[in-house]
């Protein structure tokens, strides 16, 4: 009886560096076409003078790094403490709720400006 290998990656298997995935690809070149009306977008809400100072400073923010990209950062750390598991996992816990939160409320926003479909 011969021996069969399964499981793991194969020799050769899968796509090769440096090609696109084709998915990724035509995802891109859609979304393309929204570009001006999606700048647009947040031109408007950047100068909405009824618009929270948060919500135009975001519209602010994402039109310069749009035109100039994201600044870069340099994060230096040092620690010396061990980090409780369970600690660990409250903090993982509590920041995908609050990211959910983020989400849910500035899909309302979306809603409430008629920039998003129920």
């Amino acid at each position: 009886m011969t021996e069969q290998k399964r499981g793991g990656r194969r020799q050769g298997a899968g796509r090769k560096k440096g090609t696109k995935n084709k998915v990724t690809v035509d995802l891109k070149n859609k979304a393309a076409e929204y570009t001006e009306e999606a700048i647009q977008v947040f031109v408007e809400i950047m100068r909405d003078s009824e618009a929270p100072a948060a919500t135009r400073l975001q519209a602010a923010d994402k039109i310069l790094d749009r035109g100039y990209g994201r600044p870069a950062v340099h994060i230096e750390a040092q620690h010396s403490a061990k980090m409780d598991p369970e600690l660990m996992q409250k903090l993982e816990t509590e920041f995908v709720d609050r990211m959910a939160n983020a989400r849910e409320r500035q899909r309302q926003v979306l809603i409430e400006r008629g920039l998003l479909d129920e």
